[in-house]
């Protein structure tokens, strides 16, 4: 892992920009480059997803740390949509700076390049955004210093944040609103298994009428007012038909 400083070629990176003779570069930026060796890599020879997370996390919390002052954790990433895959003797360029701070946590945005030392090509692998959430270091609450977007490129980033942030809130609140519902329903029918049944009456004298028949063989006094009495003469009838024919 190699982090790049103030001797590289600034004037060829994208992400400075030139102001009034002056180089500027974003404090929170964080460059590193890794290239990838057999042991980073599948069975295919292509770069493990779970490595390339691993560096992005990496990258993405040195620019978060650098900007709050304090150690950070990752609280969620985004989704992520790989466009190429990386293979063994690749080098990989990952960028990472704060898009956007709010009261504890900031929006961090990270770009993942690769390269082709010998062919002299790079090419975008994917573009994430992560949200890391500084950790206390005392008894008072934390509160980040905000961002100051200076190129038209930080602003238009700086109002994104803001979007996707709202975005994330919405999906968390119908994730536990869907969660929630799910375990009402689940205790509904926990409880509906759990249920014992209540006995009707009918039921009594269906189940004592069904054990008078086939202790006595014949129908009990009044059976012709019975629900059951059609079926009982049936059942009578096919004995007899089980009977001839034996």
């Amino acid at each position: 892992m190699a982090l790049e400083g103030k001797y590289a070629d600034t004037m060829q990176d994208p992400l400075f920009i030139q102001e009034s003779d002056e180089v500027y570069r974003n404090p929170t930026e964080v460059k590193m480059s890794q290239i990838v060796l057999p042991c980073h890599a599948n069975h295919c020879g292509e770069l493990s997803v779970g490595q390339l997370l691993k560096w992005m996390d990496s990258t993405a919390c040195l620019s978060a740390e650098r900007h709050a002052g304090c150690s950070c954790i990752t609280a969620s990433v985004d989704d992520i949509h790989f466009e190429h895959i990386i293979g063994v003797g690749n080098v990989v360029n990952i960028i990472a700076k704060v898009n956007r701070a709010f009261t504890s946590s900031m929006e961090v945005g990270i770009l993942v390049n690769c390269e082709d030392l010998y062919a002299d090509r790079q090419w975008k692998v994917c573009h994430a955004f992560a949200t890391f959430v500084a950790r206390r270091t005392g008894v008072g609450k934390v509160q980040l210093k905000q961002v100051l977007p200076r190129t038209q490129m930080e602003q238009m980033e700086y109002s994104l944040a803001a979007e996707r942030r709202r975005m994330r809130l919405i999906h968390a609140e119908i994730i536990t609103d869907l969660l929630n519902s799910s375990t009402a329903q689940l205790g509904e029918c926990q409880e509906y298994q759990d249920a014992v049944p209540a006995e009707r009456p009918g039921l009594r004298v269906w189940s004592w009428c069904c054990r008078h028949m086939l202790t006595t063989k014949s129908a009990p006094s009044g059976a012709r007012s019975w629900p059951g009495w059609r079926m009982w003469r049936q059942l009578q009838q096919v004995d007899c038909v089980t009977h001839t024919r034996r």
